[in-house]
């Protein structure tokens, strides 16, 4: 089937994408209410990752800045303010800065403060929708809400949505010819660093002409360290400390992950008992993860040279990089395919059959593929597990690559 044929049966289908990602969002609300909503009906803590950025920020509040990177003391710290409802602990892993945005809800309890935030990524969503311009931006946020990841990063209390306005935000600058500003704002992702993978590639590409861009977010990162430092020195001394932890940590589960690397460790899990581990498994790991992503830099880069890189092009590309490159790309983190989205479906409307499958078969795999990854480590107790969102993600960036190398968006025509 062609392009066209395909999209025409998608087309007919659509209510059933609606109707799933709205049943999401019924099913955690009723189980909620049956857990009268501190937490859920399998006593899970409602917006349990949250407490990680409330915690931070109540060790600002409570002049106790260097409990931040302090696992025990943070733990006991997190216990204290959900009054034991949970025995899990999550930790903070941002720089010292970041903390400081919470601080306005430190001093509320732990569930208002999520709600406080849960109203705020909403409305940043919707934000980040206007910025990017779509014919229709109501319908988008409607569109939104019915992607899994979207209902991920709210149901467990992320902050996506933030970087995801950034992201609308370099988008709406970059259209606009405001590559300094652009850069500027790009540099608020300093609070997550490997999201700013994609972005330097694309600069990477042509320095000269994103010379401004790189200026911007330079200047973004020494003022927030001059922050970190100024403000919170204990802290910050410690997240330096601790910098090496913190990159190379794996603590989350690894069916939650959604990236060539967690593939790879999924696929060749080293044994818990470390007297068990062999010496290359680690190694093959990194070196197929390393060469998967030097070949997408190559698409990318491919991409830019026969587009002449227009923003239009460059920007979902941008995006997909920074969550394929990453080794820490989490299910929630790819709400950040919403932007690329829009702007491919707005601005390269004459690609709009192709986009509908590729959207189509993205919204499918990452709404599947975390539950069957949970299904076979948890339930399944497999040793070896397959994340199967990676390599249809790896196919849907292959093909999208290629539809952009024979799309012209409008500024790159005569």
């Amino acid at each position: 089937m062609t392009y066209s044929d395909t999209a025409a049966w998608l087309r007919e289908r659509l209510w059933f994408g609606a109707g799933v990602g709205t049943v999401a969002w019924l099913v955690w609300l009723a189980s909620l209410a049956a857990g009268g909503w501190y937490k859920d009906a399998q006593g899970t803590l409602v917006g349990a990752d949250h407490l990680a950025f409330y915690g931070a920020a109540r060790c600002v509040y409570e002049s106790r800045e260097a409990t931040m990177y302090d696992p025990r003391g943070l733990y006991e710290l997190q216990q204290s303010l959900i009054q034991g409802e949970s025995s899990g602990s999550m930790r903070y892993r941002n720089p010292p800065f970041y903390a400081l945005l919470y601080l306005p809800t430190a001093g509320l309890t732990f569930y208002q403060s999520f709600l406080v935030w849960t109203a705020i990524s909403l409305g940043l969503l919707v934000l980040s929708v206007f910025l990017l311009r779509p014919a229709r931006p109501w319908r988008v946020v409607g569109w939104a809400l019915t992607f899994y990841p979207v209902f991920a990063t709210i149901s467990f209390g992320q902050n996506t949505m933030l970087s995801l306005a950034v992201f609308a935000g370099v988008y709406r600058l970059l259209s606009n010819g405001r590559a300094f500003a652009a850069g500027l704002v790009a540099g608020l992702l300093w609070f997550k660093p490997p999201l700013l993978i994609g972005l330097f590639v694309w600069w990477a590409f042509s320095p000269r002409r994103c010379f401004a861009c790189w200026l911007g977010v330079s200047v973004t990162g020494l003022l927030l360290a001059a922050v970190s430092f100024g403000v919170l020195p204990e802290a910050s001394r410690a997240f330096v400390d601790t910098l090496g932890g913190n990159v190379g940590h794996g603590g989350e589960g690894a069916w939650n992950k959604h990236t060539p690397r967690a593939f790879f460790e999924m696929l060749l899990p080293e044994p818990k008992n470390t007297a068990d581990r062999i010496p290359w498994q680690r190694a093959a790991v990194w070196s197929l993860t390393l060469a998967v992503v030097a070949v997408s830099v190559g698409v990318a880069w491919r991409v830019a040279r026969r587009t002449g890189a227009p923003v239009a092009v460059m920007f979902p590309v941008a995006v997909f990089l920074s969550l394929w490159a990453s080794p820490h790309a989490l299910i929630y983190e790819w709400s950040l395919l919403l932007a690329a989205a829009v702007v491919l479906w707005e601005r390269l409307s004459a690609s709009r059959e192709a986009w509908v499958c590729l959207f189509a078969l993205s919204w499918a795999v990452l709404t599947v593929s975390t539950p069957l990854a949970l299904l076979q480590i948890r339930h399944l107790n497999l040793t070896v597990a397959v994340q199967v969102s990676v390599p249809v993600l790896g196919a849907v960036g292959w093909l999208a690559a290629r539809e952009l190398t024979r799309a012209r968006p409008p500024e790159a025509q005569p």
